[in-house]
């Protein structure tokens, strides 16, 4: 499905690459936002979450948007383009693109901030490592870290201290404390082909969705080993995030279009699956937590999780082709 995705998206794009938004731009009000990258019209969208109302032009970014993550501050957005090896850097409040995008490793996949802002991890999906980055600078900082074969999923633990990235082809998990800048320990080999992870809001678990065996791993992260069995969820899953209190995990699986729910003290899936629109491909929890928001890449729409009544709806059409979604609070 994903091969068969990256070709229909590329005949469609044409893309300019860090080109800011033209002419003046009022602030965003205070509110709630969701950011969708739209890998058809390459382009981010800025949406108010409740109206679904677009907020200004969309913004043009680099070719085939994949993911965009937002600062922990909130004021920053940077927006992965796979195909062209950059990032592109977004200042949300006046929806302008900062600076010239920064070049990256061959064909990035994850990618995730440091809580305090101030650095930018980036995992390069051909050159098998994981990038630093100075988010002031955009310069990169020490040397790329080696990370088995096709490194896509990163997770960040609360603290900053360390990052968990999934080897998709060689279908384990690498360690990195970030201070040292290093990959240390040996690989924690999980399911097929992980493609995405999430840590626990005490970080004493790491949950990774395996794309190529349709389940989750958990892993203990003070042992580094896998805890239990692998728990069954739908097919392809590649979105997976926690629960604000950390007592349920949410996994979005694109060939079922469907978001399961997981235990996490049984690790079971509990209930019935939540449908969502056609292949959800990634997914991100409000602010407070109490809301998850999925991008359903073949509807062109969002679905909205109460993740108290595990209840959805749907937001309309909204993007082309909406692969990164992220949601801020000014």
């Amino acid at each position: 499905m994903r091969a068969a995705l990256l070709v229909s998206v590329a005949a469609a794009v044409v893309a300019a690459c860090g080109t800011s938004v033209p002419g003046p731009v009022d602030p965003l009000p205070g509110g709630r936002y969701v950011l969708l990258a739209n890998a058809q019209t390459s382009d981010v969208r800025v949406l108010d979450a409740s109206t679904w109302a677009g907020q200004g032009e969309p913004i043009e970014v680099g070719p085939i948007p994949s993911d965009v993550v937002v600062s922990p501050t909130g004021d920053r957005a940077y927006v992965v383009s796979p195909t062209a090896s950059v990032i592109t850097v977004v200042d949300i409040a006046t929806r302008r693109t900062v600076g010239d995008p920064i070049r990256v490793g061959t064909y990035p996949a994850g990618v995730v901030v440091s809580p305090d802002g101030g650095r930018l991890y980036v995992a390069g999906g051909e050159t098998d490592d994981v990038r630093a980055y100075d988010t002031t600078t955009h310069r990169m900082v020490g040397k790329p870290m080696k990370i088995g074969d096709a490194p896509g999923g990163l997770a960040i633990s609360a603290d900053g201290r360390w990052i968990f990235a999934t080897s998709q082809y060689q279908n384990d998990v690498r360690v990195i404390d970030t201070e040292a800048l290093a990959v240390v320990g040996n690989p924690i080999v999980v399911g097929k082909a992980p493609a995405r992870a999430v840590v626990s809001p005490d970080g004493r678990r790491v949950y990774i969705a395996n794309a190529n065996s349709d389940d989750v791993s958990v892993v203990d992260t003070d042992t580094r080993r896998v805890v239990g069995e692998p728990i069954p969820v739908g097919s392809y899953p590649t979105g997976i995030v926690t629960s604000a209190d950390g007592k349920r995990v949410f996994v979005a699986s694109q060939n079922s279009n469907d978001v399961r729910v997981i235990d996490t003290t049984t690790l079971r899936v509990i209930g019935e699956p939540i449908k969502t629109g056609a292949a959800p491909a990634q997914m991100t929890a409000s602010p407070d937590g109490r809301l998850l928001y999925v991008a359903n890449v073949y509807s062109d729409d969002v679905t909205v999780i109460d993740t108290r009544t595990l209840r959805a709806t749907g937001s309309g059409p909204v993007g082309r082709t909406p692969r990164g979604i992220a949601v801020v609070a000014i």
